[in-house]
Parts: structure tokens; sequence; C-alpha cells
């Protein structure tokens, strides 16, 4: 048996009086922005003090108003965590994150607490809402990379709509940064020091070429887009890889170098090698080459196979016809039918 979760009805509050004249909301976002009205000197505990009237606003709209996300329509086993607390899916991120906080301050790394004190640490809910409001304000002030989701169940404890609003935001810059094509760049280059701004801008641009050209009508074909500009990328790293092993000279160690590093190989055999019988091969010069050209071909091959189906998607996707007046339709060998 199954059945639809549903939120808890609670009260609405009643909306603040209107914020000072160099604050008002911004019609894109539904939240406040300061305006270029107030051009006096301001100190910084003027600029806090607007800050905080801005952050209020936020919490006791997304607190006063109703809202029910999507997934509260969803049905759900009439025995699950979901239909039990009556609230969504994000309860069960929530178990998941408490658990995960409590085994760590089991482990010797987070101070080997026991099952009572790890519980303790982990989890330090709201006590009233003054308390949540500071709690917002310090998440609306930080990236989403650096929350998780104890501090969002900690806030959920006394403003669960707002706590709400703020999970359904948080998915919508997600899926911002994934049509943006900003998801895919940063997992090309993962490494801070490769995060470069010509990097991205290139992965952008091969992208925004893909993009403009296939005009992509959906979530997955704008996937495959992705791809392909992934394994282009591959492609010409490892294409680069060919030419310099197979057309420049291998850097050498300085000789210097070679007769220190002798010297210490023969303490290692006597000190320091383990039991075993073999030693670990090295990769030569035509291997590594050979290695370079067959990471070429891979990543061409991906390339194509994507290709093929980012078309195959287009060629057999359903026959749509828009406003049709007359329609002939006719199968192999058989009468044409002509539809209205």
């Amino acid at each position: 048996m199954k059945r639809k979760t549903k939120i808890k009805d609670k009260p609405k509050k009643k909306r603040l009086p209107d914020q000072p004249t160099h604050v008002q909301p911004d019609n894109n976002s539904g939240e406040m922005r300061a305006t270029s009205e107030d051009k006096s000197v301001q100190t910084e505990a003027d600029i806090a003090a607007r800050n905080d009237a801005i952050y209020n606003d936020i919490f006791n709209r997304w607190d006063g108003e109703e809202f029910e996300p999507t997934d509260f329509t969803i049905d759900v086993p009439i025995d699950s965590l979901e239909s039990a607390v009556g609230y969504t899916s994000l309860f069960r991120q929530f178990h998941q994150a408490f658990i995960r906080s409590v085994a760590f301050y089991q482990t010797p790394t987070g101070g080997s607490l026991s099952v009572e004190e790890a519980r303790k640490a982990s989890f330090h809910p709201c006590k009233n809402e003054e308390e949540a409001k500071k709690h917002f304000k310090t998440m609306m002030r930080l990236p989403f990379e650096s929350l998780n989701f104890i501090d969002l169940e900690e806030l959920h404890q006394v403003a669960p709509r707002v706590a709400e609003r703020f999970w359904e935001r948080a998915k919508d810059e997600g899926n911002k940064e994934f049509i943006s094509g900003h998801l895919g760049a940063n997992i090309t280059f993962p490494v801070g020091y490769m995060k470069q701004l010509w990097n991205i801008a290139r992965y952008l641009g091969v992208r925004d070429s893909f993009i403009a050209e296939w005009q992509p009508r959906g979530g997955i074909e704008v996937a495959l887009i992705d791809m392909m500009t992934q394994s282009y990328f591959q492609w010409q790293y490892w294409l680069e890889q060919t030419v310099k092993r197979s057309q420049t000279g291998e850097r050498s160690e300085h000789p210097e170098y070679a007769r220190w590093m002798a010297n210490r190989q023969a303490e290692y055999r006597a000190n320091g090698w383990e039991d075993g019988y073999w030693f670990r091969p090295y990769v030569s010069e035509r291997e590594a080459l050979d290695q370079a050209v067959q990471m070429v071909d891979r990543f061409n091959r991906i390339f194509m196979r994507t290709l093929r189906q980012l078309r195959d998607l287009r060629r057999y996707a359903p026959l749509t016809i828009n406003n049709p007046n007359q329609v002939n339709i006719a199968t192999d060998g058989g009468q044409q039918v002509n539809l209205s």
C-alpha cells in the first residue's frame, strides 16, 4: 500500500513591514537587493544591519508562505521513513549524513567517542527561531560546496519550510552549473592549479561551439555534448603526448644525480628492500609512445561513439506533426489513407 507524502501545515506569519528605501525586492530572484538610492557613507555596522534585515526577510517569507516541492506528491511505501514523518526524501539524506557523522566521531580520528557522545557531537539542532535565523545567515553566506546535510538538518528542526526551500535552491543551482558547462569543466580540470581561466575558457568555448551547431533539446543531449567535449580534450592531450614522445628528446638525468642514485640504490639493496623476487619494470621509450597512440585512438573512438549516440537520439526520436491540416499515411504495399 502506498500513500502520498504531504507537508505539515503551519500557520502563516504576518509579513514584516516594508524595508527601508535602499533595499527592495529583486523581481528575478524574489530576494532583497540593495539599490543605489542611498549614496551616503555607511559604516560596517550599517552594512551588517542591512544584510541582517535582508536575510531576516528571506527567512520569514520562506517560513511563512505555503510551499510544496515536487517530490511531495511522489508515491512512497506506507512503511517508509518519508511516509512516517510526512516530508520528502530529504529526511533520508539527513539520516545518512547523521550516521556518517556518528561513525566518524567513533573512530580514533574523530576522538573515539562513545555512541551517545558521538550523537551529541554530530547534531546541534537550533533551539528557537532566533538561533535558526543566525544559522540561516551563516548558510546563505557560504558556498554550497562548503555545506552538508547536517547543517540543513539543524535548521530543519525549527524552520522546516526554510530548510526545504534552501534544498530546492541548492538543486536549482546544481542544474544551472550543469547547463552552463562548469560542472563538466571542473571535472575535466579537477586539481586546483589546473582550474586556470584559460583552461576553463577553452573548455567552455569548445562546448559552446558544439551547442551552437547541435542545439540540444534537453538534459540528455546536453550531457552527451559534455561527454564529447571532455573526450575531445582528452584526445587533444594524448595527441600532444604522442608528438612529444615521438619528435622530441627525452629528459635525461644529470650525470651527478645518476651517480648519487646508484650509490643510494646500492645502500637500498643492502638495507632497504623487502622480500620479493622481481623489480617493478620501467616503461621504455617505445612502450610510452605506443601507450600515447593507444590513448589517442581510445578517446577518438569515445568521441565518435558519443556523436553517433547523439545522432541516433535525433534520428529515432518519435515523429511529431505540428498543426496538421491533412496527413497522408500508407504502409508498404498498402492503401494510402488521408487523415484530417
